[in-house]
């Protein structure tokens, strides 16, 4: 049996918001990246000889699609998906309204990223921190790294045909109907140490907070081809930097370190029987980190939960079901066509500006099922499902794309087929994120545990996480 005293939560947080570091501003915004690289690869250099400037034709129908750019919002946005991790410490104790004796109130240190209804009992205070680094390997089950997420931009309708008054004509002069199609292929990760303390205001009631840094770091690579549908052997109406060139490569990296949204939490335990307990909880997550740089969401999110847990000697099931109500926008840098117009004359582009794209932070429903094993009183194992289910979001595939009057030879009377190309779907969905979660709390010094645990995801939806290794500590006094 644990005897403890009563204590109060230490300002530690407000100190360690202080001390955190800021995200790098040296660099352009990281939230645009992706959106820069490939706007970077529609621009093919005007070449010596040339009657035509022909730089900004490409850059006009990466304007007019919304494809890429609402990708960057929503790799951006799921980023930040990994939960934080249990506000429940490891220790729960009750005190016997007789005596005042304080007792440990479980056999099992809880679960590392579902909550249980038991609270930590009044006056107790548990504080930890947490450190995980994740890398991803997948985008709507297209592999980062394969170059399989592919666009096709349209050139734009510029010039009269030949011999025709000043009014553009559509597909022609011929080159009008070349194309360009871009093959992205990603390098992502991030870091985070969050450090989170909950005290024990009452017997069953909570509060607490967590605090996340996060580093990112960002690689975009882009295999630029232009597809001479229309120029055919006219070389240097099309072309890279290079006289005749119709490929090119394009890379962009980047990163970024600091304070990510701050999480307030609390937890009203309503029930709690021999077997049975029950609770309630919010978790308010407040927009403090800065969207632009990919450490937070921009994003207000208010999450409501009920909590079951149950007590069976070493065995110890629970379930969290909530929904998540979100009030805010993801960074309206991946809405920029940011092109330095001086090098790339979109001065001869009346009133460029890009087709919208969403960038609403989505609700969503929250789900956690598992169970806790102690098989030593000093071990505890443990086994979740923790899942998000978002609502109204943009959804994409790979579908061969029908391009219109775009076929080769001197006419454009057949059509070109881009086949797999990366498209965004008309309609938004939902988007099911499934992890798995592995792991062990192992007491090491009175009520000081050592935890471990691995993610792992157990969906092929959105950006997909490998593997991912949790270490922390977290001790109630």
């Amino acid at each position: 049996m644990f005897v403890v005293r009563p204590a109060r939560l230490l300002p530690a947080a407000a100190l360690f918001c202080l001390v955190a570091p800021v995200a790098a501003s040296a660099q352009a915004p990281l939230a645009g990246l992706v959106s820069r690289v490939i706007q970077e690869s529609t621009i093919n250099r005007t070449q010596p000889g040339t009657t035509v400037v022909h730089e900004p034709h490409f850059l006009v129908g990466e304007s007019l699609a919304r494809s890429a750019r609402q990708m960057n919002v929503e790799l951006g946005a799921q980023l930040l998906s990994f939960p934080l991790g249990s506000s429940s410490g490891g220790f729960s104790f009750t005190t016997n309204s007789m005596t005042g004796e304080v007792s440990v109130g479980s056999e099992t240190f809880g679960p590392a990223f579902a909550e249980r209804a038991i609270t930590l009992g009044k006056g107790q205070t548990n504080v930890g921190l947490a450190f995980r680094s994740t890398s991803f390997d997948s985008f709507e089950g297209v592999a980062l790294d394969s170059g399989e997420l592919s666009f096709i931009r349209v050139h734009n309708n510029c010039c009269p045909a030949p011999g025709q008054p000043t009014q553009p004509t559509n597909f022609e002069p011929a080159f009008e109907r070349d194309l360009l199609e871009s093959n992205l292929s990603l390098d992502i990760s991030s870091r985070a140490s969050v450090f989170f303390a909950t005290h024990g205001v009452t017997d069953n009631f909570d509060i607490g907070v967590a605090i996340p840094i996060v580093t990112v770091d960002l690689d975009a690579r882009v295999d630029g081809r232009i597809l001479r549908l229309g120029s055919g052997t006219a070389a240097t109406t099309h072309s890279f930097d290079t006289a005749g060139a119709d490929h090119a490569t394009f890379t962009e990296s980047g990163s970024a370190s600091g304070l990510g949204d701050l999480s307030l939490r609390a937890k009203y335990n309503f029930l709690r029987g021999d077997t049975t307990s029950l609770a309630a909880g919010i978790d308010l997550r407040l927009p403090t980190g800065d969207e632009d740089e990919l450490l937070g969401t921009g994003a207000t999110r208010t999450a409501f939960s009920f909590i079951y847990s149950g007590d069976y000697g070493r065995v110890s099931p629970h379930v969290n079901v909530g929904y998540t109500f979100s009030s805010g926008q993801s960074s309206a840098v991946a809405n920029e066509i940011d092109v330095d117009a001086t090098d790339h004359h979109l001065e001869l582009v009346p009133n460029l500006s890009p087709t919208d794209i969403d960038l609403d932070f989505p609700n969503e429903f929250n789900y956690v099922a598992g169970v806790n094993v102690a098989p030593h009183p000093r071990l505890t194992v443990g086994f979740d499902v923790h899942g998000r289910t978002l609502l109204d979001v943009p959804r994409f595939e790979l579908r061969d794309n029908v391009y219109e009057n775009r076929g080769t030879g001197p006419t454009p009377t057949t059509s070109f087929t881009a086949t797999r190309e990366f498209s965004l779907l008309e309609d938004q969905g939902k988007l099911n994120l499934v992890l798995g979660v592995i792991g062990a709390k192992v007491n090491i010094a009175k009520t000081l545990l050592l935890n471990a645990n691995v993610l792992f995801p157990l969906s092929d939806a959105g950006l997909k996480p490998k593997p991912t290794l949790v270490l922390g500590l977290d001790y109630v006094f």
